[in-house]
């Protein structure tokens, strides 16, 4: 049998490695636990409106009905766009975007934001994130028809505009094209590398 030398392994740094592992879990571990009486896991949009709540505690954590929904006060200080009350940007460095539209809180106009993927440590889990923003689509449509969307949060999310329907065959196309297109990109790398 060999020995950790023989492998050219050394014990003393394999043992600080150990345990700064180990501090990096206990470290995720005590966020968990402090954040999830704080944090929504669930987003349920329905008649009554939008409702962040959490099902560790059984706690509803926000909720804002359709009548609170606002139009824009002063729309070039806070959208990029003049046009819409609800718009959706990609903020730097984020692979998902956030929707923004204003909301009134005690009398105040504020703008409230969403990505629609839960407030948690395992959003990456999310599965059902197009119905969501396609459910909180047809509720604006529906229950604040004055309330106007820009057009191009449609089309990102594959959203038909007049039917509501979502086109997955768009969006899988789209994935399957991009995949293909990395692995000819990583193969051509790969070829006039070696």
């Amino acid at each position: 049998m060999s020995s950790p030398e023989d492998l050219g392994l050394n014990v003393i740094a394999t043992v600080i490695l150990f345990f700064i592992f180990l501090i990096a879990l206990s470290g995720i571990v005590a966020i968990l636990i402090y954040s999830r009486k704080k944090m929504s896991t669930t987003t349920i949009i329905d008649e009554r409106g939008i409702r962040y709540l959490n099902t560790f505690n059984k706690r509803v954590i926000k909720d804002l009905p359709w009548s609170s929904f606002a139009k824009r006060e002063k729309p070039e200080d806070v959208f990029e766009s003049t046009k819409y009350d609800v718009i959706s940007t990609t903020p730097f460095k984020s692979f998902y975007d956030q929707f923004y539209w204003p909301v009134l809180i005690d009398n105040k106009i504020t703008i409230h934001n969403d990505a629609f993927l839960g407030r948690h440590f395992f959003v990456m889990f999310y599965a059902n994130r197009l119905e969501l923003i396609r459910t909180f689509l047809l509720g604006v449509a529906h229950y604040r028809p004055d309330i106007t969307v820009d057009p191009i949060v449609f089309s990102n999310h594959y959203i038909d505009p007049k039917t509501y329907n979502i086109d997955y065959r768009q969006r899988n196309l789209i994935r399957i094209l991009a995949v293909l297109f990395c692995v000819l990109v990583l193969g051509l790398i790969y070829y006039f590398v070696e």
